[in-house]
């Protein structure tokens, strides 16, 4: 029987080896004759680069195969892939990069305070937290490093998530337009903000209205207008709200996945904690965007259990 082999790449969205035992397996598509179901292993602390041998084929037009990637921390990847005999074939898809599965995630390894950017220490160092629900009581008359300190990894990674893409050029940079926080969740943040950034968004080429009806306002606070930023994935929204006695301008900030995004034959949506968009796949949404050149990159690496 004629054999071939294939050279794969396989790493996660920071471009660094898988954590742990890879599986990758293969199956002759039903209709490409020649092939075998086959399954090989590797143990992957260091290595990106693999090549897997002696795969059965069909000697001149070869076996379509379908492969699969697992490894318990990430979601199996799929794909179609062509084996010639006599050759190293080059992949149909290369690099696969692995995403993340959010229930493995127990912690995540994020910069200290004293190592964030300037503006996110300002940002944190103006908080004046309110405790609008029994979740938030926690961060109650915290700011600064005791604020960051106290967020745990969920909340830690949502205020990194927001500040990535709020200063990023996808969203206008408008993160200098947020003031005071006053509520920090792992899905959103509410926070006063500069009274010309209603006008700003409305204005901008790089956001879109949007609807406003899942976006509860603050007490007291009328909702206005929502806007939503062009991307496919990896949305940064803006929900306007207006205090019905002072008129201060404040906005609910999140960022969601949109319609899904597709990753090796599965259409991944966003993992829901406790009724809560999960900031962990908004990361490697976020990474996904961009994935060569990462400026997208949050800064925090998820810690498996």
């Amino acid at each position: 029987m004629a054999a071939g082999s294939l050279r794969l790449a396989i790493m996660d969205f920071l471009a660094t080896p898988i954590d742990g035992q890879l599986k990758i397996t293969f199956e002759p598509a039903a209709s490409s004759p020649g092939g075998t179901v086959m399954e090989v292993n590797f143990p992957t602390a260091e290595e990106t680069d693999f090549i897997v041998e002696k795969l059965q084929c069909r000697g001149g037009p070869g076996t379509l195969y379908r492969v699969a990637i697992s490894t318990k921390n990430f979601r199996i990847y799929s794909f179609f892939q062509l084996i010639l005999a006599e050759r190293i074939n080059s992949p149909s898809e290369s690099p696969v990069r692995l995403m993340a599965k959010p229930k493995r995630v127990k912690d995540i390894a994020a910069p200290v305070f004293s190592a964030l950017d300037p503006s996110l220490r300002a940002f944190l160092n103006a908080a004046r937290i309110q405790a609008p629900e029994k979740e938030d009581r926690d961060l109650m008359g915290l700011r600064g490093k005791a604020l960051y300190d106290s967020l745990g990894p969920l909340r830690k990674a949502s205020l990194l998530n927001l500040f990535t893409k709020a200063r990023h050029t996808s969203s206008d940079s408008c993160f200098g337009f947020l003031d005071t926080l006053a509520v920090l969740r792992q899905d959103r943040c509410f926070c006063s903000v500069n009274s010309n950034m209603q006008e700003s968004l409305r204005l901008s080429g790089k956001f879109r209205s949007a609807p406003n009806k899942l976006h509860e306002p603050l007490a007291n606070h009328q909702l206005e207008e929502s806007f939503k930023t062009r991307d496919d994935h990896a949305n940064l929204q803006v929900t306007f709200m207006r205090h019905k006695q002072t008129g201060v301008l404040s906005a609910d900030v999140d960022i969601d996945e949109s319609n899904g995004i597709e990753h090796g034959f599965e259409v991944i949506r966003n993992a829901i904690t406790d009724g809560r968009t999960n900031p962990y796949v908004i990361r490697e949404l976020m990474l996904q965007s961009q994935p060569v050149e990462k400026v997208l990159d949050p800064g925090y690496r998820f810690v498996f259990s």
